[in-house]
């Protein structure tokens, strides 16, 4: 009975496994990256932020009262400002927001002003629904990965759904491997890397499942929960405490209610609840603002921060006199271990708690992530293959491991093609530009080396091209931002920019080492084939 139920839970990894491998590799390759998009490679990305100095909060409070005279009162209601960072926007935004339309339109709709994060000159403006303006806001490499990561680029709730699926399926996986491999602290050592292939891929296999499976576990978990979350999770709450009346559950739990307007004039001390805030907590970065009812004398603001002694982002609330009210979660002041629970989620799965050593750490987990479906895959593949009545040809052998490789290291390729990608549109196309390029750009380049596996070449010669090239994309990063922008590793004007340069070349040379050591074990392979021949 034991032994069955072990043949079942096989069954089961290994379906799943292969229902899902590429999927699952490239939604763990995509969050590895999505890990430092923000704000790490996001800085990298955007010589504003790098070269910007903090702005002065009595700075920001002119420009809010200044075009706040210039909207319609209803726009007063709900101020946002976003302060340029690596977390948000790359310019400082003033986005004034009427959440019950004007005139023109029936949805929420806003007038937004960006501006220079150094000079503070306007730099480009909108008015139209707020959806619309989010959405189209300017893309770059780090937040191109990061939006793909989370769906696909399929939108809602498609994407949404998908991922969260795809979190449950790694979840599935990674319980029914601790299952299989009941021996396990046996096999946490055992690495046979010159045994041939099949051996150190199966032992590779084991290795990172076993080793990694609590973070493999937590990263389905919360992955399934954040991408089931607003398409399916929150409309069975609404149904079962509000009957289905979504607007009113988020109503319930938002930490930001609707503002009382008393129209009474008084005005709002924005930079000295800016200043206050600073002051508070020093370790933290003030991400944005929010303004409900600006100048008035109900009015109230609450900051969003992000570092500091607290896990989670937090929420401050202050009255518009500047009286500091308390710090609470993004999702209000609600009490409960749940709450605690859902607010550690986000950081969990992107490992935005520690500083820079932990988004390393969870970034080399990640791309383990990524590496144990498609080993898996690669084991049912040989598996088929071999012995005396292989279920699967030589020709299918070869079509399979094409479309893996075309699939999921083109996928690889497409992101590396991103970087120095993003030096020369820094460098030559504009801004409001910037989202007609990276999208066609990652997306052909993947489609065009998923077709290459259609030819019918040896995958091996397949896998060393596509190593190749990602290898030389890797290392063009470097002089490429050494030629065309002022900030990199011999002009040390950023740290940040000059390891990421470095890294990005160190990425490069690894590939090349991987690449000759191919080529090494495939001669040593020809010759050892020669020498059974003329025996």
């Amino acid at each position: 009975m034991k032994s069955l139920t072990i043949k079942k839970l096989f069954n089961i990894h290994s379906w799943v496994g292969v229902i899902t491998a590429v999927l699952l590799f490239i939604v763990a390759f995509s969050g590895a990256i999505a890990v430092l998009s923000r704000p790490e490679l996001k800085i990298w990305a955007n010589p504003e932020i790098q070269q910007a100095p903090k702005i002065p909060a009595q700075a920001i409070t002119e420009l809010v009262n200044q075009y706040h005279e210039q909207v319609p009162a209803p726009f007063g209601e709900n101020i946002h400002v976003y302060l340029p960072s690596g977390h948000n926007t790359h310019l400082l935004t003033l986005l004034f927001e009427s959440h019950h339309g004007d005139d023109n339109y029936d949805q929420a709709v806003a007038h937004v002003f960006q501006f220079h994060p150094n000079t503070l000159a306007l730099q480009s403006t909108y008015y139209g629904p707020s959806q619309t303006f989010y959405a189209e806001r300017k893309t770059d490499a780090a937040s191109f990965i990061g939006h793909f990561h989370a769906d696909l680029h399929l939108g809602r709730p498609i994407g949404l759904i998908l991922t969260g699926v795809l979190g449950l399926t790694l979840l599935v996986s990674t319980l029914t491997g601790l299952f299989i491999h009941r021996q396990f602290l046996r096999q946490l050592f055992t690495f046979r890397r010159h045994k041939g292939t099949s051996l150190w891929v199966s032992d590779g296999h084991k290795v990172m499942g076993i080793w990694g499976s609590l973070f493999h576990g937590v990263i389905g978990f919360t992955g399934a929960f954040l991408g089931l979350a607003t398409v399916i999770l929150l409309p069975a709450a609404a149904l079962v405490s509000f009957g289905g009346d979504q607007d009113k559950l988020v109503e319930t739990f938002t930490a930001i209610p609707e503002p009382v307007i008393s129209h009474q004039y008084q005005p709002t001390q924005l930079a000295d609840i800016l200043a206050d805030a600073e002051q508070r907590f020093a370790d933290a970065h003030i991400l944005d603002a929010t303004i409900m009812a600006h100048n008035d004398a109900n009015s109230e603001v609450y900051l969003r921060l992000l570092g500091g002694e607290s896990v989670a982002s937090q929420l401050l609330h202050y009255h518009g006199d500047g009286e500091y009210i308390k710090s609470m979660s993004s999702f209000g002041d609600i009490p409960g271990v749940s709450i605690k629970v859902l607010e550690l989620l986000f950081p969990l799965h992107f490992g935005n708690f520690g500083g820079i050593f932990i988004k390393l750490v969870w970034t080399a987990l990640g791309l383990t992530t990524a590496l144990l479906p498609l080993s898996g895959i690669m084991m049912w593949l040989s598996k088929r293959a071999r012995g005396n009545n292989p279920s699967l040809s030589h020709k299918a052998y070869q079509r399979w491991n094409r479309f893996i490789i075309g699939s999921c290291g083109g996928l690889v390729l497409a992101c590396m093609l991103l970087f120095p990608a993003q030096v020369l549109i820094n460098a030559y196309v504009p801004p409001t530009a910037h989202n007609a390029v990276i999208g066609p750009l990652f997306f052909y380049s993947w489609l065009l080396w998923l077709l290459l596996g259609a030819l019918p070449w040896h995958y091996h010669r397949y896998f060393q091209a596509t190593l190749a090239c990602i290898g030389s994309l890797a290392l063009l990063v470097l002089p490429l931002n050494v030629l065309l922008s002022e900030n990199h590793v011999f002009n040390a004007g950023s740290l940040l920019v000059s390891s990421i340069d470095i890294g990005f070349f160190a990425i490069g040379l690894g590939c090349y080492y991987a690449l000759r050591r191919l080529y090494k074990g495939a001669a040593t392979r020809s010759q050892l084939v020669n020498q059974e021949q003329q025996v």
